[in-house]
């Protein structure tokens, strides 16, 4: 397919062709599409009247507009629908990870020195109260294969959490082999994909993931407070949510309508919970607007096409790389083509102090990267989504180089 990135981008993302800002930091919070936006102004024109029958449609048609996002999240990830759940965000699905996964004193869960806090975060509330251990796996060169978890893991080990590409290096997880190994050795795979999903292709038919959460607001493009949780349709009858709503259950007959207007209608029953995934969601009242703007954003991404958008941000990633080098900067990112997606970090002087003034002058002429550490790993980092283009990688680093002018040549080692 031939895609055509410039009316993509003027179309869809029409702030970055004004011309007052260089916006580079998708994996921090990125910028929604267009149509996006629309459907969040659709919905709010929505809930200022009631176009139903009585309020109880409108509430069954809320809940209804959500569908789309099932339905676009499956045909991105290559799943059942049934293994999709709409969360709040990542941080929410690590969560029903962590109160999911059974653990008993005594066993272990293997994660690297260079998540961001949020992965590990519930397993280590859960040591105030549970006899658990956390092996952080940690390398000398910041790279991470399944020969690494290997060397820490024991018959005691049940779950390995990691970010599919790590936020502060860029670092692309090789997940077909790192789920082969945990499906033979029996440990839980929980993967972190928000800097992932969106821009490379994860296909759960050709890989084994356990639980896979990522936040709409980033790479997806869509902040609206909505994200994705893949459950493996292998996992979802051996476990169950710590928290029960009546959206989870099975519609009674006639529908909710009926339901709500039956005088018989008993609050104590024998309910029966969906064996989807939708059973982890909260099953109340949600966030309409999160979801419903969560499908329009994954719906773009499946129109351009999943492998489309891969090449182009691993184009965009190595041209990023040129420049770099260009400046005479230090690459942190592993430059392995099979380890690449659309995080690249460099640094630029020893003094952090030197580093940060870079920023803040990028800042200042509206250019946005981000400066991100875990574990003294880390530095500037720009984010190559794909509805960027050269011209924008050739502004941020001409200004480098006028920056450079003034603070001294690069030396950072």
């Amino acid at each position: 397919m031939n895609v055509n990135w410039k009316e993509i981008r003027s179309k869809e993302f029409p702030a970055l062709d004004k011309g007052d800002m260089v916006f580079l930091d998708a994996a921090c919070v990125s910028l929604a599409p267009m149509r996006s936006i629309k459907a969040v102004k659709d919905f709010a024109d929505y809930t200022g009247k009631n176009d139903e029958v009585n309020a109880s449609a409108h509430h069954v048609e809320m809940d209804n507009k959500r569908n789309i996002a099932y339905q676009e999240a499956a045909k991105l990830l290559n799943a059942d629908i049934e293994e999709i759940a709409i969360v709040e965000s990542t941080s929410h699905g690590l969560n029903i990870a962590a109160t999911s996964l059974e653990l008993n004193d005594g066993d272990n869960i293997l994660t690297t020195n260079l998540e961001f806090i949020q992965v590990a975060l519930p397993w280590c509330a859960m040591k105030k109260t549970k006899d658990i251990e956390i092996r952080v796996v940690k390398t000398e060169d910041n790279r991470f294969t399944v020969e690494d978890f290997k060397k820490h893991m024991d018959k005691r080990t049940k779950i390995l959490v990691i970010s599919s590409v790590e936020w502060c290096n860029g670092w692309k997880m090789n997940l077909k082999e790192i789920g082969t190994f945990c499906k033979e050795n029996g440990i839980y795979l929980v993967v972190d994909a928000v800097q992932e999903l969106g821009v490379m292709n994860i296909d759960t038919k050709k890989i084994h993931v356990d639980m896979l959460t990522a936040g709409g607001h980033k790479w997806l493009n869509s902040p609206y407070g909505a994200g994705i949780l893949y459950i493996n349709k292998d996992l979802l009858p051996k476990i169950d949510p710590v928290y029960w709503g009546y959206l989870n259950t099975e519609t009674p007959e006639g529908g909710w309508a009926a339901y709500w207007e039956n005088p018989a209608a008993p609050a104590v029953n024998d309910w029966t919970f969906l064996p989807t995934a939708r059973r982890f969601e909260i099953g109340g009242t949600s966030n309409y607007v999160g979801a419903i703007t969560l499908g329009e954003s994954l719906g773009l991404v499946n129109e351009i096409g999943i492998n489309n958008i891969q090449n182009r941000v691993l184009e965009l990633s190595d041209y990023c790389i040129s420049k770099i080098k260009d400046v005479g900067g230090t690459l942190i990112t592993h430059d392995e083509e099979e380890n690449k997606a659309g995080i690249v970090i460099f640094r630029l002087y020893g003094d952090l102090e030197k580093d940060r003034e870079v920023l803040r002058k990028l800042h200042e002429k509206r250019i946005f990267i981000a400066q991100r550490f875990t574990d003294y790993v880390g530095g500037f980092r720009v984010s190559c989504q794909y509805f960027n283009n050269e011209n924008d990688f050739d502004k941020l680093f001409e200004e480098i180089k006028n920056i450079i002018n003034i603070l001294g040549k690069p030396d950072y080692k």
